[in-house]
């Protein structure tokens, strides 16, 4: 396990405090392989996006992101399928570092692996500069959010979307399982009648490594997670798994989940 000596960084103000949008970047997203081994979550993540909007399961024109963080893998497909994309995260040093990438600074971090990878699932002459271009015609605004509030877009109000998605967000924002569940409802208010949810989260994970910090993980199972999504009136929900592959020091989930439902 991490270093006792290190201290545990708790969701709120130490989030505010230690939290390095680069440092998460540096973490768990450089070096990119194109060979799929069938074990490194990202590819894991990109296809099952690539597969759920390439379904035509859910439809519309606006989708919303909770928690994008300074990461732009949650919206590369739906950017193909969703004209209208708004990002959002709690930290502006994540929104910062999402609008360098959108305006193209040279200093942003480098996703281009990632469009590289994409855009062989794509087919056609689908390239890695089109879906980049997309993305940032798709992406409408990066918003300030907090998905332990009511309305987690406040002081914004918008009407309910088509689809919502919150990668890897809900299980860093909470301290207990009633709360996870509180945020779960929050999220819900988000998603227009007949709307989809993807929810992509970590199942049994205590702790999560970004730099040299560790940040509390609120552990979830699969029964909390349909149960608590029934209660706010979600429908058809099916959940994947991919165990994890991460060393037990940098993050000591048992898997990552991928989570599709329909509001009722």
């Amino acid at each position: 396990m991490a270093d006792a000596d290190v201290p545990l960084r708790m969701p709120g103000e130490d989030y505010v405090r230690f939290f390095q949008p680069r440092g998460l970047l540096d973490t768990y997203y450089r070096d990119f392989p194109q060979q799929d081994d069938g074990k490194d979550f990202r590819h894991w993540l990109i296809k099952t996006h690539h597969q759920t909007f390439l379904s035509g399961q859910f439809k519309g024109q606006r989708l919303l992101d909770v928690g994008t963080g300074p990461n732009i893998i949650s919206v590369l497909s739906a950017s193909k399928y969703f004209p209208d994309i708004t990002c959002s995260d709690y930290l502006q040093t994540c929104r910062d570092e999402l609008n360098t990438w959108f305006q193209d600074d040279p200093g942003a971090f480098d996703f281009g692996s990632y469009m590289q990878y994409l855009s062989k699932m794509e087919g056609g002459s689908t390239t890695p500069d089109d879906i980049a271009s997309r993305l940032r015609s798709a992406v409408k605004a990066v918003l300030p959010c907090d998905v332990t509030q009511p309305n987690p877009l406040a002081p914004q109000s918008s009407e309910p979307f088509d689809v919502v998605v919150s990668s890897l967000c809900v299980d860093s924002a909470c301290k207990t399982k009633e709360e996870y569940c509180a945020c779960l409802g929050n999220l819900a208010s988000l998603v227009k009648s007949g709307g989809g949810l993807i929810l992509i989260g970590t199942l049994n994970g205590t702790i999560y490594m970004v730099g040299k910090e560790i940040f509390y993980n609120v552990p979830i199972d699969e029964k909390f997670l349909r149960e608590s999504l029934e209660k706010f009136g979600f429908t058809n929900i099916k959940i994947k798994q991919h165990f994890n592959n991460l060393d037990v020091d940098v993050a000591d989930l048992s898997a990552f989940f991928y989570l599709t439902a329909r509001k009722a």
